[in-house]
Protein backbone atom coordinates (compact mmCIF):
# COMPACT_ATOMS: atom_id res chain seq x y z
CA UNK A 1 0.00 0.00 0.00
CA UNK A 2 1.61 3.65 -0.87
CA UNK A 3 1.75 6.43 1.75
CA UNK A 4 2.20 9.15 -0.57
CA UNK A 5 2.26 11.69 2.12
CA UNK A 6 5.29 9.91 3.48
CA UNK A 7 7.59 7.74 1.31
CA UNK A 8 9.97 8.89 -1.05
CA UNK A 9 9.41 7.84 -4.77
CA UNK A 10 11.41 4.64 -4.51
CA UNK A 11 8.84 3.45 -2.24
CA UNK A 12 10.97 4.03 1.15
CA UNK A 13 8.92 5.70 4.20
CA UNK A 14 10.76 9.15 4.99
CA UNK A 15 10.67 8.99 8.95
CA UNK A 16 10.79 4.79 8.96
CA UNK A 17 13.84 4.08 6.29
CA UNK A 18 11.37 1.14 5.26
CA UNK A 19 10.03 -0.21 2.37
CA UNK A 20 6.94 0.54 2.29
CA UNK A 21 5.12 1.07 -1.43
CA UNK A 22 5.03 -3.61 -1.37
CA UNK A 23 2.95 -5.62 1.42
CA UNK A 24 5.89 -8.16 2.89
CA UNK A 25 4.84 -11.94 2.19
CA UNK A 26 2.88 -13.44 5.00
CA UNK A 27 5.45 -15.53 6.88
CA UNK A 28 5.18 -17.64 9.92
CA UNK A 29 8.11 -18.70 12.14
CA UNK A 30 8.13 -21.54 14.63
CA UNK A 31 10.42 -20.02 16.67
CA UNK A 32 8.03 -16.94 18.07
CA UNK A 33 5.53 -19.63 19.88
CA UNK A 34 5.64 -19.68 23.83
CA UNK A 35 6.38 -23.25 24.03
CA UNK A 36 9.21 -22.59 21.79
CA UNK A 37 10.53 -20.14 23.83
CA UNK A 38 9.84 -21.74 27.28
CA UNK A 39 11.97 -24.35 25.88
CA UNK A 40 14.95 -22.20 24.88
CA UNK A 41 14.78 -20.35 28.43
CA UNK A 42 14.14 -24.21 30.72
CA UNK A 43 17.08 -26.25 28.55
CA UNK A 44 19.71 -22.82 29.39
CA UNK A 45 18.54 -22.85 33.05
CA UNK A 46 15.78 -19.99 33.24
CA UNK A 47 12.11 -20.43 33.87
CA UNK A 48 9.31 -19.56 31.71
CA UNK A 49 6.77 -16.94 32.19
CA UNK A 50 4.26 -18.13 34.13
CA UNK A 51 1.26 -18.91 31.92
CA UNK A 52 -1.60 -20.76 34.29
CA UNK A 53 -3.82 -18.11 34.50
CA UNK A 54 -3.16 -16.48 30.71
CA UNK A 55 -0.22 -14.68 29.29
CA UNK A 56 0.15 -11.81 27.20
CA UNK A 57 2.66 -11.56 23.67
CA UNK A 58 3.13 -9.23 20.90
CA UNK A 59 4.92 -9.14 17.71
CA UNK A 60 7.04 -5.85 16.81
CA UNK A 61 6.97 -5.73 12.98
CA UNK A 62 4.24 -8.76 12.46
CA UNK A 63 4.16 -8.08 8.55
CA UNK A 64 0.85 -9.51 7.49
CA UNK A 65 -0.21 -11.26 11.04
CA UNK A 66 0.43 -14.52 10.17
CA UNK A 67 2.39 -15.76 13.34
CA UNK A 68 0.02 -13.63 15.78
CA UNK A 69 -2.54 -15.02 14.52
CA UNK A 70 -2.03 -18.37 13.91
CA UNK A 71 -0.88 -18.43 18.06
CA UNK A 72 -4.03 -16.37 18.97
CA UNK A 73 -6.21 -18.96 17.39
CA UNK A 74 -4.59 -22.08 19.08
CA UNK A 75 -3.39 -20.56 22.45
CA UNK A 76 -7.31 -18.77 23.78
CA UNK A 77 -6.09 -18.35 26.81
CA UNK A 78 -3.40 -15.81 25.85
CA UNK A 79 -3.91 -12.06 24.37
CA UNK A 80 -2.02 -11.78 21.59
CA UNK A 81 -0.67 -8.40 19.68
CA UNK A 82 0.79 -7.53 16.45
CA UNK A 83 2.80 -3.98 15.84
CA UNK A 84 3.35 -3.13 11.78
CA UNK A 85 4.10 0.31 10.23
CA UNK A 86 2.10 -1.04 6.95
CA UNK A 87 -1.44 -0.66 7.08
CA UNK A 88 -2.07 -2.64 4.14
CA UNK A 89 -0.31 -5.49 6.17
CA UNK A 90 -2.44 -4.92 9.22
CA UNK A 91 -5.59 -4.92 7.26
CA UNK A 92 -4.97 -8.08 5.56
CA UNK A 93 -4.07 -9.55 9.17
CA UNK A 94 -7.30 -8.31 10.19
CA UNK A 95 -10.06 -9.66 7.83
CA UNK A 96 -8.27 -13.02 8.10
CA UNK A 97 -8.33 -12.78 12.08
CA UNK A 98 -12.30 -11.69 11.57
CA UNK A 99 -12.63 -14.39 8.85
CA UNK A 100 -11.94 -17.03 11.07
CA UNK A 101 -13.37 -15.85 14.49
CA UNK A 102 -10.28 -14.94 16.49
CA UNK A 103 -11.65 -12.40 19.38
CA UNK A 104 -7.99 -12.69 21.55
CA UNK A 105 -5.95 -10.62 19.25
CA UNK A 106 -5.97 -6.97 18.40
CA UNK A 107 -3.33 -5.85 15.37
CA UNK A 108 -1.74 -2.41 15.51
CA UNK A 109 -1.10 0.12 12.27
CA UNK A 110 1.85 1.81 14.00
CA UNK A 111 5.37 2.77 13.93
CA UNK A 112 7.75 1.80 17.01
CA UNK A 113 7.81 5.02 18.79
CA UNK A 114 4.00 5.74 18.61
CA UNK A 115 2.94 2.36 19.99
CA UNK A 116 5.71 3.15 22.68
CA UNK A 117 2.89 5.34 24.44
CA UNK A 118 -0.19 3.36 23.73
CA UNK A 119 -2.12 1.59 26.57
CA UNK A 120 -1.13 -2.10 25.74
CA UNK A 121 -0.61 -4.75 28.45
CA UNK A 122 2.82 -5.92 30.38
CA UNK A 123 4.09 -8.52 27.85
CA UNK A 124 5.47 -11.97 28.72
CA UNK A 125 6.62 -12.38 25.46
CA UNK A 126 7.60 -10.14 23.15
CA UNK A 127 9.01 -10.98 19.46
CA UNK A 128 10.71 -9.39 16.72
CA UNK A 129 11.50 -11.51 13.63
CA UNK A 130 14.87 -9.96 11.31
CA UNK A 131 13.77 -6.21 11.89
CA UNK A 132 16.56 -5.35 13.64
CA UNK A 133 18.94 -5.49 11.19
CA UNK A 134 16.38 -3.23 8.91
CA UNK A 135 15.36 -0.53 10.51
CA UNK A 136 17.81 2.46 11.21
CA UNK A 137 18.99 3.22 14.71
CA UNK A 138 16.06 5.49 15.88
CA UNK A 139 13.63 2.98 14.99
CA UNK A 140 15.80 0.44 16.64
CA UNK A 141 15.65 2.92 19.91
CA UNK A 142 12.09 2.90 19.84
CA UNK A 143 11.74 -1.10 19.74
CA UNK A 144 14.12 -1.12 22.59
CA UNK A 145 12.14 1.54 24.49
CA UNK A 146 8.72 -0.41 23.93
CA UNK A 147 10.54 -3.31 25.27
CA UNK A 148 11.53 -1.50 28.23
CA UNK A 149 7.86 -0.13 28.98
CA UNK A 150 6.15 -3.01 27.89
CA UNK A 151 7.58 -6.22 28.71
CA UNK A 152 7.05 -8.04 32.61
CA UNK A 153 9.38 -9.03 34.69
CA UNK A 154 10.21 -12.22 34.11
CA UNK A 155 9.49 -11.89 30.38
CA UNK A 156 11.33 -12.97 27.30
CA UNK A 157 12.19 -11.29 24.37
CA UNK A 158 13.17 -13.02 20.77
CA UNK A 159 15.09 -10.77 18.25
CA UNK A 160 16.48 -12.03 15.40
CA UNK A 161 18.83 -10.60 12.92
CA UNK A 162 20.62 -10.96 10.27
CA UNK A 163 24.20 -10.87 11.45
CA UNK A 164 27.99 -10.44 11.08
CA UNK A 165 30.66 -12.00 10.33
CA UNK A 166 28.36 -14.40 8.01
CA UNK A 167 27.44 -11.57 6.06
CA UNK A 168 30.82 -10.03 5.65
CA UNK A 169 30.97 -11.39 1.84
CA UNK A 170 27.92 -10.39 1.18
CA UNK A 171 27.60 -6.97 2.48
CA UNK A 172 29.06 -5.33 -0.79
CA UNK A 173 26.34 -7.37 -3.01
CA UNK A 174 23.63 -5.88 -0.98
CA UNK A 175 24.77 -2.63 -0.87
CA UNK A 176 25.31 -2.85 -4.96
CA UNK A 177 21.47 -3.99 -5.13
CA UNK A 178 20.45 -0.94 -2.91
CA UNK A 179 22.80 1.65 -4.77
CA UNK A 180 21.34 0.22 -8.55
CA UNK A 181 17.85 0.74 -7.78
CA UNK A 182 17.54 3.62 -5.67
CA UNK A 183 16.34 5.69 -8.98
CA UNK A 184 14.71 3.07 -10.96
CA UNK A 185 11.22 3.15 -12.08
CA UNK A 186 8.31 1.40 -10.54
CA UNK A 187 7.65 -0.10 -7.30
CA UNK A 188 10.16 -1.76 -5.23
CA UNK A 189 9.72 -5.04 -6.99
CA UNK A 190 9.89 -3.71 -10.14
CA UNK A 191 13.64 -1.69 -8.92
CA UNK A 192 14.41 -4.90 -7.40
CA UNK A 193 14.24 -6.85 -10.20
CA UNK A 194 15.68 -4.53 -12.45
CA UNK A 195 18.93 -4.51 -9.77
CA UNK A 196 19.01 -8.44 -9.24
CA UNK A 197 19.48 -8.58 -13.38
CA UNK A 198 22.22 -5.64 -13.42
CA UNK A 199 23.89 -7.21 -10.87
CA UNK A 200 23.85 -10.53 -12.07
CA UNK A 201 25.18 -9.21 -15.77
CA UNK A 202 28.45 -7.95 -13.64
CA UNK A 203 28.79 -11.03 -12.27
CA UNK A 204 28.88 -12.87 -15.58
CA UNK A 205 31.43 -10.33 -16.49
CA UNK A 206 33.76 -11.31 -14.14
CA UNK A 207 32.98 -8.37 -11.24
CA UNK A 208 35.57 -10.19 -8.64
CA UNK A 209 33.57 -8.82 -5.57
CA UNK A 210 30.41 -10.94 -6.93
CA UNK A 211 32.32 -13.78 -7.07
CA UNK A 212 33.34 -14.24 -3.81
CA UNK A 213 29.95 -13.50 -2.62
CA UNK A 214 27.87 -16.55 -2.25
CA UNK A 215 24.92 -15.41 -2.09
CA UNK A 216 25.51 -13.34 -5.41
CA UNK A 217 27.01 -16.55 -6.85
CA UNK A 218 23.57 -18.50 -6.51
CA UNK A 219 21.26 -15.18 -6.50
CA UNK A 220 19.39 -16.32 -9.72
CA UNK A 221 18.40 -20.22 -8.40
CA UNK A 222 17.59 -18.28 -4.90
CA UNK A 223 14.97 -16.44 -6.31
CA UNK A 224 13.31 -18.95 -7.94
CA UNK A 225 12.34 -19.62 -4.12
CA UNK A 226 10.72 -16.71 -2.91
CA UNK A 227 8.43 -14.15 -3.62
CA UNK A 228 9.66 -10.79 -5.20
CA UNK A 229 8.52 -9.09 -2.42
CA UNK A 230 10.56 -11.06 -0.07
CA UNK A 231 13.61 -9.74 -1.82
CA UNK A 232 12.48 -6.18 -2.10
CA UNK A 233 12.45 -5.80 1.66
CA UNK A 234 15.57 -7.66 2.00
CA UNK A 235 18.07 -5.85 0.54
CA UNK A 236 15.92 -2.16 -0.20
CA UNK A 237 16.48 -0.91 3.09
CA UNK A 238 18.15 2.02 3.30
CA UNK A 239 18.86 0.97 7.29
CA UNK A 240 19.92 -2.14 6.43
CA UNK A 241 22.79 -3.76 8.54
CA UNK A 242 24.01 -6.50 9.83
CA UNK A 243 24.77 -6.32 13.80
CA UNK A 244 27.17 -7.86 15.56
CA UNK A 245 25.84 -10.31 19.08
CA UNK A 246 28.07 -8.48 21.07
CA UNK A 247 26.37 -5.29 19.36
CA UNK A 248 22.84 -6.35 20.16
CA UNK A 249 23.86 -7.64 23.98
CA UNK A 250 25.13 -4.25 24.84
CA UNK A 251 21.53 -2.72 23.51
CA UNK A 252 19.87 -5.17 25.36
CA UNK A 253 21.73 -5.40 28.45
CA UNK A 254 21.03 -1.25 28.48
CA UNK A 255 17.32 -1.36 29.05
CA UNK A 256 17.88 -4.10 31.85
CA UNK A 257 17.93 -7.55 29.79
CA UNK A 258 20.40 -10.38 30.06
CA UNK A 259 20.86 -13.30 27.61
CA UNK A 260 19.05 -16.52 27.89
CA UNK A 261 19.71 -18.24 24.94
CA UNK A 262 19.27 -19.20 20.97
CA UNK A 263 15.80 -20.14 19.78
CA UNK A 264 17.51 -21.65 17.12
CA UNK A 265 18.02 -24.65 19.50
CA UNK A 266 21.04 -26.32 18.49
CA UNK A 267 23.12 -23.30 18.97
CA UNK A 268 22.46 -24.05 22.51
CA UNK A 269 24.63 -26.49 22.59
CA UNK A 270 28.21 -26.13 21.71
CA UNK A 271 29.34 -30.27 21.25
CA UNK A 272 26.56 -30.06 18.42
CA UNK A 273 28.23 -27.13 16.23
CA UNK A 274 31.59 -26.91 17.55
CA UNK A 275 34.55 -28.90 16.68
CA UNK A 276 36.55 -30.07 19.85
CA UNK A 277 39.89 -27.32 19.08
CA UNK A 278 37.03 -24.76 18.79
CA UNK A 279 35.66 -25.42 22.00
CA UNK A 280 39.22 -25.59 23.49
CA UNK A 281 39.88 -22.19 21.98
CA UNK A 282 36.99 -20.31 23.06
CA UNK A 283 37.68 -21.71 27.25
CA UNK A 284 39.84 -18.71 26.96
CA UNK A 285 37.43 -16.38 26.53
CA UNK A 286 35.94 -15.61 29.84
CA UNK A 287 34.10 -12.56 29.28
CA UNK A 288 30.31 -14.13 27.87
CA UNK A 289 29.82 -11.53 24.96
CA UNK A 290 33.05 -12.00 23.88
CA UNK A 291 33.00 -15.81 23.84
CA UNK A 292 29.80 -15.34 21.95
CA UNK A 293 31.19 -12.71 19.38
CA UNK A 294 34.46 -15.30 19.20
CA UNK A 295 31.66 -18.05 18.63
CA UNK A 296 30.14 -16.48 16.18
CA UNK A 297 33.74 -16.19 13.68
CA UNK A 298 33.82 -20.68 14.28
CA UNK A 299 30.07 -20.51 13.25
CA UNK A 300 30.48 -17.75 10.21
CA UNK A 301 26.62 -16.48 12.13
CA UNK A 302 24.74 -14.94 9.09
CA UNK A 303 21.38 -15.14 11.42
CA UNK A 304 20.85 -14.96 15.15
CA UNK A 305 17.74 -15.98 17.20
CA UNK A 306 18.58 -14.67 20.28
CA UNK A 307 16.20 -14.65 23.42
CA UNK A 308 17.01 -11.91 26.44
CA UNK A 309 14.76 -12.10 29.65
CA UNK A 310 14.31 -9.16 32.25
CA UNK A 311 15.30 -10.93 35.38
CA UNK A 312 14.94 -14.48 34.46
CA UNK A 313 15.00 -16.76 37.44
CA UNK A 314 17.49 -19.19 37.30
CA UNK A 315 16.57 -23.06 37.69
CA UNK A 316 18.49 -25.82 39.43
CA UNK A 317 18.83 -28.89 37.96
CA UNK A 318 16.08 -30.16 39.26
CA UNK A 319 13.96 -27.54 38.61
CA UNK A 320 15.19 -27.86 35.10
CA UNK A 321 14.84 -31.12 34.04
CA UNK A 322 11.54 -31.28 35.45
CA UNK A 323 10.32 -28.30 33.44
CA UNK A 324 11.64 -30.16 29.94
CA UNK A 325 9.83 -33.52 31.16
CA UNK A 326 6.38 -31.70 31.66
CA UNK A 327 7.02 -30.02 28.27
CA UNK A 328 4.52 -31.20 25.07
CA UNK A 329 6.15 -32.84 22.44
CA UNK A 330 4.57 -32.86 18.80
CA UNK A 331 6.13 -34.56 15.41
CA UNK A 332 6.48 -32.41 12.58
CA UNK A 333 6.19 -34.87 9.92
CA UNK A 334 5.36 -38.60 9.20
CA UNK A 335 7.55 -41.18 11.35
CA UNK A 336 8.62 -42.47 7.72
CA UNK A 337 9.94 -39.65 6.57
CA UNK A 338 11.80 -38.76 9.77
CA UNK A 339 15.65 -38.57 9.62
CA UNK A 340 17.86 -39.04 12.37
CA UNK A 341 20.96 -37.32 11.96
CA UNK A 342 21.55 -33.37 11.13
CA UNK A 343 24.55 -31.44 9.67
CA UNK A 344 25.85 -28.24 11.63
CA UNK A 345 28.79 -26.35 11.45
CA UNK A 346 30.90 -29.13 13.54
CA UNK A 347 29.72 -31.65 10.61
CA UNK A 348 27.54 -34.25 10.46
CA UNK A 349 25.56 -35.91 13.72
CA UNK A 350 23.75 -38.89 14.07
CA UNK A 351 21.56 -40.32 16.65
CA UNK A 352 19.65 -42.99 14.77
CA UNK A 353 19.17 -45.91 18.04
CA UNK A 354 16.03 -47.27 19.54
CA UNK A 355 15.25 -44.40 21.78
CA UNK A 356 15.40 -41.94 19.52
CA UNK A 357 12.98 -44.05 17.05
CA UNK A 358 10.60 -45.13 19.52
CA UNK A 359 9.99 -41.32 20.72
CA UNK A 360 9.17 -40.59 17.05
CA UNK A 361 6.77 -43.49 17.11
CA UNK A 362 5.00 -42.47 20.31
CA UNK A 363 4.40 -39.05 19.10
CA UNK A 364 3.01 -40.62 15.59
CA UNK A 365 0.07 -40.86 17.65
CA UNK A 366 -0.16 -37.09 18.70
CA UNK A 367 1.91 -34.84 21.01
CA UNK A 368 2.36 -35.78 24.08
CA UNK A 369 3.98 -34.70 27.15
CA UNK A 370 7.61 -35.89 27.22
CA UNK A 371 7.37 -37.60 30.65
CA UNK A 372 4.43 -40.25 29.10
CA UNK A 373 6.71 -41.09 26.56
CA UNK A 374 9.47 -42.60 29.26
CA UNK A 375 8.95 -46.71 29.80
CA UNK A 376 9.10 -47.64 32.61
CA UNK A 377 13.09 -48.32 33.96
CA UNK A 378 14.39 -46.34 30.63
CA UNK A 379 16.96 -44.22 31.14
CA UNK A 380 15.30 -40.64 31.77
CA UNK A 381 18.51 -38.77 30.28
CA UNK A 382 18.77 -40.44 27.13
CA UNK A 383 15.37 -40.11 26.21
CA UNK A 384 16.07 -35.96 26.91
CA UNK A 385 18.95 -36.16 24.88
CA UNK A 386 17.17 -37.77 21.89
CA UNK A 387 14.67 -35.09 22.68
CA UNK A 388 16.74 -32.56 21.96
CA UNK A 389 18.66 -33.85 19.31
CA UNK A 390 15.27 -34.30 16.85
CA UNK A 391 13.97 -30.67 17.92
CA UNK A 392 17.12 -29.51 16.67
CA UNK A 393 17.12 -31.12 13.59
CA UNK A 394 13.43 -29.99 12.94
CA UNK A 395 11.70 -33.54 13.33
CA UNK A 396 10.18 -32.70 16.82
CA UNK A 397 8.68 -29.45 18.59
CA UNK A 398 7.39 -28.16 21.84
CA UNK A 399 3.61 -27.11 21.48
CA UNK A 400 0.74 -25.97 23.75
CA UNK A 401 -0.15 -28.64 25.73
CA UNK A 402 -4.20 -28.41 24.60
CA UNK A 403 -5.49 -28.47 21.31
CA UNK A 404 -7.52 -25.52 19.93
CA UNK A 405 -10.05 -25.89 17.09
CA UNK A 406 -8.12 -24.32 14.10
CA UNK A 407 -10.67 -25.84 11.00
CA UNK A 408 -12.39 -22.34 10.34
CA UNK A 409 -8.71 -20.67 10.46
CA UNK A 410 -7.15 -23.45 7.94
CA UNK A 411 -10.69 -22.91 5.99
CA UNK A 412 -10.01 -18.93 5.55
CA UNK A 413 -6.73 -19.78 4.78
CA UNK A 414 -6.93 -21.64 1.90
CA UNK A 415 -9.79 -19.65 0.74
CA UNK A 416 -7.51 -16.72 -0.21
CA UNK A 417 -5.00 -19.29 -1.72
CA UNK A 418 -4.09 -18.98 -4.99
CA UNK A 419 -3.56 -22.62 -5.49
CA UNK A 420 -1.68 -22.37 -8.54
CA UNK A 421 1.04 -20.61 -7.78
CA UNK A 422 1.20 -20.67 -3.29
CA UNK A 423 2.26 -22.12 -0.87
CA UNK A 424 0.49 -22.08 2.75
CA UNK A 425 0.06 -23.10 5.86
CA UNK A 426 -1.75 -25.82 7.71
CA UNK A 427 -2.44 -24.79 11.57
CA UNK A 428 -2.07 -27.89 13.71
CA UNK A 429 -4.19 -27.87 16.70
CA UNK A 430 -1.59 -27.87 19.13
CA UNK A 431 0.15 -24.69 18.39
CA UNK A 432 2.08 -24.45 15.93
CA UNK A 433 1.70 -24.76 11.98
CA UNK A 434 3.49 -26.61 9.02
CA UNK A 435 3.97 -24.93 5.19
CA UNK A 436 2.66 -26.97 2.06
CA UNK A 437 2.72 -26.90 -1.43
CA UNK A 438 -1.51 -24.96 -1.71
CA UNK A 439 -2.33 -27.59 -4.19
CA UNK A 440 -1.69 -30.39 -1.99
CA UNK A 441 -4.07 -28.91 0.60
CA UNK A 442 -6.66 -27.79 -2.19
CA UNK A 443 -6.70 -31.35 -3.13
CA UNK A 444 -6.79 -32.99 0.13
CA UNK A 445 -9.79 -30.84 0.77
CA UNK A 446 -11.86 -31.37 -2.06
CA UNK A 447 -10.93 -35.40 -1.80
CA UNK A 448 -8.82 -34.86 -5.54
CA UNK A 449 -6.22 -37.53 -5.84
CA UNK A 450 -3.08 -37.16 -4.72
CA UNK A 451 0.68 -38.75 -6.02
CA UNK A 452 1.72 -41.65 -4.03
CA UNK A 453 4.57 -39.78 -2.55
CA UNK A 454 2.43 -36.98 -0.41
CA UNK A 455 0.35 -40.44 0.74
CA UNK A 456 2.75 -40.12 4.17
CA UNK A 457 2.03 -36.89 5.12
CA UNK A 458 -2.24 -37.67 4.08
CA UNK A 459 -2.05 -40.06 6.78
CA UNK A 460 -0.21 -37.94 9.22
CA UNK A 461 -2.79 -35.34 8.78
CA UNK A 462 -5.52 -36.93 8.81
CA UNK A 463 -4.15 -38.17 12.02
CA UNK A 464 -2.71 -35.37 14.03
CA UNK A 465 -3.90 -31.92 12.00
Amino acid sequence: MNLPSRDHPGGVAADIRYVTDVPYIAGFTAELAPEWLDLVATINGFAAPARADGFAWCELGCGPGMAPIIFAATHPEGEFHGIDAMPDHIARGEAVASRAGIGNLTLHALDFETACGRDLPQFDYITAHGVYAWIDETAAASLRRFIERHLKPGGLVYISYNSMPGWASDGPFQHLLYALAEDGAGDSIARFAAAAEAAEKLREAGAAALAASPTAVGFKDERAKRPEAYFAHEYLCPAWRPRYVDEVRRDMAAIGLSPVGSATLRDNFDSFVLRAKAREALEAIADPDRRELARDYFMFQRFRRDVFGLSPRPLDDDERRAGLFATTFALLRPPSLVEYKMTTEAGDLAFDNPVARGLVAKLGAGPRRLQDCLEPGADAQDLLANTLSLCCSGAVRPVAARAAPVDRLNTVLLEALDANNETTFRVMPHGTALRFDGQILVALRDGKPLPDKVAPWVEFLNRVG
